[in-house]
């Protein structure tokens, strides 16, 4: 990693916001590091955008499995791939562990095996749908350097973060697989009968979220 990349990752993990949240506490068991936390001083001062889908940390629930679910404030960092957790003795982040998810703004937060590569990794997927196929949504901030003007005519780029959306289709027992919201896409993975005549019986294009989790609602409950 370069050293400028280092600094910014550093910071950002240590990072919280100026204005005092509400506390709650999680078991040592859920948390897998915690920081004194504090005003992050190595993110420049001009960057556009944010590393966090929300900047402030926001109530939630965590689940571990088989245990009673506890409240906890929480924000999700995009750019490092962790939910970070605030409590009274600073920043946490939780244990990156399939048995271990989150509910955050009335949404899903789960480790999920995926397809990368030749092999498989894990990381955090936000689940649009519960069933045996589910369609996760994963999002990425990419820090982008600044870039200076090229002439005297054009202006500075500032340092930025930038919103990357990309979705997955998963079937149990099978890792996830990246897919494109488009017709062929969705039918080279979903190659039953019964979704061929349901996407050809409704004339579905499936380019958006809502007719994917249409097709795929309906698929579950056969």
């Amino acid at each position: 990693m370069k050293k400028k990349h280092f600094i910014l990752a550093l910071g950002l993990a240590l990072a919280s916001p100026l204005t005092a949240q509400t506390s709650l506490d999680l078991p040592a068991e859920y948390l897998r590091n915690n920081t004194a936390g504090g005003v992050n001083n190595n993110l420049p001062a001009n960057l556009v955008g944010s590393p966090y889908l929300t900047d402030d940390f926001k109530r939630g629930m965590v689940y571990m499995e088989n245990e009673t679910p506890y409240p906890a404030m929480m924000r999700y960092n995009a750019y490092q791939d962790e939910i970070q957790v605030q409590s009274a003795d600073g920043i946490s982040t939780l244990f990156m562990r399939d048995n271990i998810w989150a509910e955050l703004n009335g949404e899903t937060i789960k480790i999920e095996t995926y397809e990368k590569g030749s092999g498989t990794a894990q990381g955090y997927f936000f689940e649009l749908n519960k069933g045996a196929t589910r369609l996760l949504k994963k999002h990425k901030r990419v820090f982008t350097e600044a870039v200076p003007a090229s002439s005297s005519y054009a202006q500075d780029k500032p340092p930025s973060f930038d919103d990357d959306i990309t979705y997955y289709l998963v079937q149990e027992g099978v890792p996830a697989k990246e897919i494109k919201l488009k017709k062929k896409d969705i039918e080279e993975i979903l190659t039953s009968k019964q979704a061929q005549a349901y996407i050809k019986e409704n004339k579905m294009k499936l380019k958006s979220e809502d007719e994917v989790l249409q097709l795929l609602n309906h698929l579950n409950m056969l």
